[in-house]
């Protein structure tokens, strides 16, 4: 397990400087470009272990990761961040070039400028944009989506038991006043995707005859929209036995938010959230969260590609990678 020391040693910066930044304090004044440097090295260094390599390691192929968020988005939820680097260092270990490819605004002349054997597709797209790069290139692998089709490969996390986990943890505590906290995010082309994992939340907490649609939040997926969502929970006195929250990042912002108003926690309140970045560990309290194994994300994204070029698979396949909890202080 990396150290802030071993981060810190590794970006050239001092430990409290780590910490202020896993911790995204934003009223510290340093550049983004460390700000990336740091969350880069601290996920780099955060796993041990070396994955084995598929059989269908190919040489001279040329791959487009096709990306959208900018930097700041990455800073803000470095979720992607994590897939992200995890790409790069598997198509750096198999020899295979790989291009970035930022689409901002809707000419996709970029996808065929080369001769991109294929892409892998990160973040977050509409169907219809989806088909659209298939239609240019069969040879798609799109990594953390609920798209649905039958040629078309997905990479997903295993959000629905992880979900359901949650919800048993704290009901085998006693705890059964649990509240979503999440965000609603934005394709590519504008429209606003609802997090799945609330119909899990939905279903669960109704058969069990608990669910109560005023203790659901939607914001953001930032450190500030945690915040904001918990400082209004406070203000209204809804404060509830536990929380679901929706990533690390607004987890960071709730923790904020009952710290400023001397509400301790897992005392008052708990919190359980999900991606186990690389700051989670750092908190106060440490987080508990969701291992969604973001590196064997990338991985298996850029080996079902390889081999979909090898055999000219047109069939889809959907790979659903395991999750599991990983409690610390804060549930």
């Amino acid at each position: 397990m990396a150290t802030l020391k071993d981060i810190a040693d590794k970006v050239g910066v001092s430990i409290a400087t780590v910490s202020r930044v896993l911790n995204q304090d934003q009223t510290f004044n340093v550049s983004e470009k460390t700000r990336l440097e740091i969350l880069k090295a601290a996920e780099e260094l955060r796993y041990n272990i070396k994955l084995k390599k598929d059989s269908h390691t190919i040489q001279s192929t040329l791959i487009g990761l096709i990306y959208w968020y900018t930097e700041a988005q990455e800073l803000n939820d470095p979720f992607y961040l994590s897939i992200r680097i995890s790409i790069e260092n598997e198509c750096k270990d198999q020899r295979i070039e790989l291009e970035h490819i930022y689409l901002n605004n809707d000419d996709f002349s970029k996808l065929t400028s080369r001769s991109y054997d294929g892409f892998i597709i990160l973040g977050k797209y509409s169907q219809a944009v989806i088909e659209r790069i298939y239609k240019l290139n069969n040879n798609i692998v799109v990594i953390s989506s609920d798209l649905y089709h039958y040629n078309i490969d997905v990479v997903n996390p295993d959000l629905e038991y992880a979900t359901k986990a949650i919800i048993d943890y704290y009901f085998s505590k006693g705890l059964t006043n649990l509240g979503f906290i999440s965000g609603i995010e934005v394709t590519f082309d504008s429209l606003e995707i609802l997090d799945p994992r609330l119909k899990i939340y939905r279903e669960e907490m109704i058969k069990r005859n608990a669910y109560n649609s005023q203790n659901v939040y939607l914001g953001n997926f930032t450190a500030d929209s945690g915040y904001e969502m918990m400082l209004n929970i406070i203000n209204q006195d809804r404060l509830l036995d536990a929380y679901i929250v929706g990533s690390d990042s607004i987890a960071l912002g709730c923790l904020k938010a009952l710290n400023e108003n001397h509400i301790k926690v897992p005392d008052a309140t708990k919190i359980f959230s999900y991606n186990n970045t690389s700051f989670s560990q750092f908190t106060i309290p440490a987080l508990s969260t969701v291992e969604l194994n973001a590196q064997l994300m990338g991985v298996s994204a850029v080996q079902l590609l390889t081999e979909r070029i090898v055999t000219n698979r047109t069939i889809g396949k959907r790979i659903y990678i395991p999750t599991k909890l990983i409690i610390r202080e804060s549930a």
